[in-house]
């Protein structure tokens, strides 16, 4: 994998992470993968999902491209 793969990979992570983490803090919804009261707020799956956009910022700060020498 090219550091330009990794880039923009983690770039999508961070994206699709964030909204997953909105989506899991907002009540009224039915949320998936929870094992109690589906349409209230879910903290800690919003960390979670925090944390993992964190992660993919990080990488995508990491791997980005540098610029080349004129």
């Amino acid at each position: 994998m090219s550091k330009t793969t990794i880039f923009y990979s983690a770039i999508i992570v961070a994206v699709v992470a964030i909204a997953i983490s909105v989506y899991y803090i907002m009540p009224g919804y039915n949320h998936l993968l929870v094992t109690h009261d589906a349409a209230a707020a879910h903290p800690t799956h919003a960390l979670l999902f925090g944390v993992i956009a964190v992660i993919g910022i990080v990488g995508a700060l990491i791997y980005r491209p540098r610029a080349t020498a004129r």
